[in-house]
């Protein structure tokens, strides 16, 4: 009797610390969010960065396409990678493509839909990475779509 009371109280006392644990990373997640205004600061961006791997593409100071890249940056909120493994170091080399704000912050996103703000691996709502990646493909050259 005093082994299986013992056991139980074991098995249910380590089953709360893993709810716990799962309950608080649920929570850090959905509270630590980010959107751009968070990102670039506050206010009108005139030109941004454009950067593909290490290659600076220039300045982009047209307002137009700036107006257009920040309706797309804008357009997703970005939050902690949700899961418990991260990607080997393999899978983040793919072509990167990332936006520098005049603050010094920047978002990216690379070709198998990982997202990158200031350089530290994070998700966007729905995983829609390759989505992302294509549509700032797009504004990254105009003539390619």
């Amino acid at each position: 009797m005093r082994k299986s009371t013992a056991l139980a109280f074991a098995l249910c006392g380590t089953l709360l610390l893993v709810l716990l644990f799962v309950a608080g990373r649920f929570l850090y997640i959905n509270n630590h969010s980010q959107s751009l205004e968070k990102i670039a600061g506050k206010g009108v961006q005139e030109s941004l960065l454009l950067v593909e791997n290490d290659t600076e593409l220039g300045a982009v100071d047209d307002p137009a396409r700036v107006s257009d890249i920040i309706a797309l940056l804008s357009g997703y909120t970005y939050t902690e990678y949700p899961k418990f493994f991260h990607p080997q170091e393999y899978e983040l080399s793919a072509s990167r493509l990332t936006v520098h704000f005049g603050n010094g912050h920047s978002i990216g996103v690379n070709a198998d839909g990982y997202v990158f703000v200031n350089g530290k691996l994070r998700d966007i709502e729905g995983s829609r990475g390759k989505e992302f990646y294509h549509k700032l493909y797009l504004l990254f050259y105009p003539n390619a779509g």
